[in-house]
């Protein structure tokens, strides 16, 4: 009796652990299946991180394309689509403005007819800068703010209807007459228009400035309301009279000036101004960074604005290839550099 009762409490404890065990299985199951889950999830969370934090590196179009492919829905979905609506308005600006350009370009302005310009717009009060015929940015922003205030795309740039009404030609109805100009600040300007200075004597002429103590406000060759105060200046203070614009005489007068105080001074913007020459564009300046970027030596995105960061990575880019680091470049290492960056 006591044998039957004893089997019968093993089986029933064989079918209660049994059934505790069909019960647990199921949980198991589960626990294992949210782990897995869990594991995958957080792969996918760093593999998306990793890949957006290389596509802030590049920062090319492409590459924010590539990370909608793959995260349309990825928590930086948004700022991807972002930056591309940036770039394409960039983009569409930029060709806006070389469209622009190339329109006035088709019409071979002459230095007289730039000289022109100026005066016209000065006369309106938009310019403020020498009447040179040197177009530069004071120049571009006085024709942006004219084109605006005649109901036209400030684009900086002239096309043929609207020099024919900044210039009163051909029938235009004037906006506003023409104050009576000092006779003989239009006598020296025409004088140093004559003197045919090329860009590169201009920026010799800046420099010379620098190395007597006056401030064009730069050296980059376009003689600005910076230079012409700097010359002035000089003229003054040599008891010459200050118009502002140079002869051929005071050329040679600021050059013998300048070595004599130790021009060699401004030699270390040499490099800088060397660059300056090129004319790079906002496009061509982001096209480099990108090859830095690319190359490792620039980390972030090209906004086409040559910070420290920027003149760093040159610099280490020519010192990896035998270069001085200067970290300004010239024209024969952007080629190199966009070469290297396409291999």
């Amino acid at each position: 009796m006591m044998k039957r009762l004893h089997l019968s409490a093993v089986v029933a404890g064989l079918i209660l652990i049994n059934g505790q065990q069909a019960q647990a299985e199921p949980d198991l199951g589960e626990v294992v299946g949210t782990i897995a889950r869990t594991v995958l999830e957080q792969q996918q969370a760093a593999h998306e991180r990793a890949l957006w934090e290389g596509v802030v590196q590049n920062g090319s179009a492409a590459a924010y394309r590539q990370y909608l492919d793959t995260y349309p829905q990825g928590p930086n979905a948004g700022k991807a689509r972002e930056q591309l609506a940036q770039q394409d308005q960039q983009e569409a600006a930029t060709a806006a403005e070389n469209r622009a350009a190339q329109a006035e370009a088709r019409l071979s302005l002459s230095n007289a007819d730039r000289v022109a310009i100026q005066q016209r717009l000065a006369a309106r009060g938009y310019y403020k800068g020498g009447i040179d015929g040197v177009v530069g940015a004071g120049t571009r922003r006085a024709i942006t703010a004219w084109q605006q205030a005649n109901d036209f795309k400030g684009t900086g740039y002239l096309n043929e209807r609207q020099l024919r009404v900044l210039l009163n030609r051909a029938g235009a109805t004037p906006t506003s007459p023409a104050p009576a100009a000092d006779g003989r600040d239009i006598s020296a300007a025409q004088a140093e228009l004559d003197l045919g200075l090329t860009r590169t004597r201009r920026v010799q002429i800046q420099r010379d400035l620098i190395a007597l103590g006056y401030d064009p406000k730069g050296a980059d060759g376009l003689f600005g309301a910076g230079t012409r105060e700097a010359i002035r200046a000089w003229q003054r203070n040599t008891g010459l009279r200050a118009t502002g614009y140079v002869t051929a005489t005071q050329v040679s007068t600021l050059r013998s000036d300048a070595e004599a105080r130790g021009s060699e001074t401004a030699g270390s913007r040499a490099e800088a101004i060397d660059e300056d020459l090129l004319g790079l564009t906002g496009a061509e300046r982001m096209k480099i960074q990108e090859c830095l970027i690319s190359l490792g030596y620039l980390r972030g995105q090209a906004d086409g604005v040559f910070g420290s960061a920027t003149r760093n990575a040159i610099g280490r880019w020519q010192g990896d290839n035998g270069l001085d680091e200067t970290g300004y470049l010239k024209a024969e290492q952007v080629r190199t550099l966009q070469e290297q960056a396409r291999i």
